[in-house]
């Protein structure tokens, strides 16, 4: 068995085999189709957790061609080590196997694929990257890990899309601020070194008393210093519109809120109204508006509907665009599948129109 490492978080107890010797395929018969898979990627990953690494050998052969020199490389698995445990986790396929070649042997040229390659930034974090990047930096612990990303999600500092964590606008503002006023208290090494100092309090060997006084006394005061010039970011994103308050008859501005962009009345406070951002001419009845809409209480997914309800029944779960149709003159909505990525498409289900990435490419 493996030694625990520094830091390790040892607060929950792993999911494990209660015997090893049971194995997967001997339990295959009284198990379901799925308490089997679930029941072999725990005895997998508990007993592969306990062997030897595996090894692998790379060949890597550089082939000059003129002034050209071309790389191929292949691996192969030298020792299996770990992978021996793994069947419903094992790896995907290895590299095909290089030929024979000696140094100066003369190859003949088949064909060539002359292709462009950009270079593009990291991806987006999604709940398993953030997580993995907060273990890394030792921030949290395993039960804080959901209730950080949820507090993301609530708080409109991001949105979920295709599995990725985008930052919205509200959530770049925030860090801008953030990370301007306490550059130090957002350092990972300083949220590291605030749990290791816990852990000492936890063990006797510190006064949380004095370490608490230590931090408080200089944060209260920057956040004192911070709340005296808050009052300049309020309304940076307000946006003018041409709508008009259906109580009062003021203008209505476009604000950021806590869960993202809706209209208000500039009568505020006197006057409170407030209204979704019409995201385009509803198709059915032509006088209402589609707006985002939620279930009571927020919950379930978020759909599209007419601003006339219930006159009017229109409804969607894909996010209209500003676009309108160039056959029907219906709007466009975003759509997203694995072949051909983001792409815009018409609503109406009698048109046939379909606006691909390509499309936008060639009108731009």
């Amino acid at each position: 068995m493996y030694a625990t490492g520094k830091g390790a978080q040892d607060a929950h107890e792993a999911i494990r085999p209660t015997y090893v010797t049971r194995t997967p395929a001997e339990l295959k018969k009284s198990l379901t189709s799925e308490e089997f898979r679930l029941y072999s990627i725990i005895w997998e990953r508990f007993v592969s957790s306990q062997m030897n690494p595996s090894k692998a050998s790379t060949t890597t052969v550089d082939i000059q061609a003129g002034e050209t020199v071309f790389r191929a490389s292949s691996t192969r698995v030298v020792e299996k080590g770990f992978q021996n445990a793994l069947s419903l986790l094992a790896a995907k396929e290895q590299t095909k196997a290089l030929p024979v070649m000696e140094v100066g042997d003369p190859l003949e040229l088949i064909k060539f694929h002359p292709e462009q390659h950009f270079t593009s930034g990291p991806p987006r974090y999604t709940d398993a990257t953030i997580v993995k990047t907060l273990e890394e930096k030792g921030i949290g612990r395993p039960s804080t890990y959901a209730p950080i990303i949820s507090v993301l999600l609530d708080r409109y500092y991001v949105v979920r899309k295709s599995r990725q964590l985008i930052p919205t606008v509200l959530g770049k503002i925030i860090n801008d601020l953030l990370t301007r006023s306490f550059p130090e208290l957002l350092d990972p090494n300083f949220t590291a070194a605030m749990e290791e100092k816990l852990d000492q309090v936890e063990e006797g060997k510190t006064d949380w008393q004095s370490m608490i006084r230590e931090f408080y006394g200089p944060f209260k005061g920057k956040v004192a210093s911070v709340l005296e010039t808050l009052e300049s970011v309020k309304g940076v994103m307000d946006e003018k519109t041409d709508v008009v308050c259906d109580v009062c008859g003021r203008p209505m501005v476009k604000k950021l809120g806590r869960y993202g962009f809706f209209l208000a009345c500039t009568g505020f406070p006197e006057c409170k109204n407030t209204k979704p951002v019409p995201l385009a001419t509803c198709p059915r009845c032509n006088t209402g508006q589609i707006v985002a809409r939620k279930r009571k209480r927020g919950r379930g997914r978020e759909f599209y509907g007419c601003t006339n309800y219930p006159a009017c029944e229109f409804v969607t779960y894909f996010k209209p665009t500003d676009s309108k149709c160039p056959k029907c003159g219906w709007f466009l909505v975003e759509k997203e599948d694995r072949q051909r990525g983001t792409y815009k498409s018409c609503i109406n289900p009698s048109c046939d129109y379909l606006h691909t990435k390509e499309a936008d490419e060639q009108s731009a």
